[in-house]
């Protein structure tokens, strides 16, 4: 094996010690962050499942929170340091779309404050809770 002079050994460690501390950097400054908190509950409204996804995003708009991401089943709403979740599904398996049934609602607020998700979830869930139908399904 051929041995490496002094000069390139030396360039070798410091590219290493180069890249190391570039790695570290990143870590460090994630670190310094606030955790994440969460808080969740879920509760049960006799509604039309069809208008769970419209209850849901009212319930987020009306309370500061814009619309980021609508998966199935679900609406998830930010104002920039919060993030609010309103999932909602049948409680039975065998219901009609257009019919007035229980849904399970579960709101899920995280932040880097608990009181920020704390509130969120609170205000969101208290909205749906509140809501009602004008006409019928």
């Amino acid at each position: 094996m051929k041995q490496l002079s002094l000069r390139p050994r030396l360039r070798l460690v410091l590219a290493a010690l180069a890249v190391a501390g570039a790695a570290l950097v990143p870590a460090a400054t994630a670190s310094a962050q606030a955790p994440l908190l969460w808080h969740a509950g879920w509760f049960v409204k006799n509604m039309c499942y069809k208008d769970a996804r419209s209850f849901a995003s009212s319930a987020l708009n009306n309370n500061g929170y814009r619309t980021a991401y609508t998966p199935p089943n679900a609406v998830v709403g930010s104002n920039g340091s919060t993030i609010v979740e309103v999932s909602y599904a049948p409680a039975q398996t065998s219901y009609s779309p257009a019919k007035f049934s229980k849904i399970y609602f579960t709101v899920t607020a995280t932040s880097n404050v608990s009181s920020s998700a704390e509130t969120a979830r609170n205000k969101v869930r208290q909205s749906i809770v509140n809501m009602t139908y004008i006409d019928y399904c």
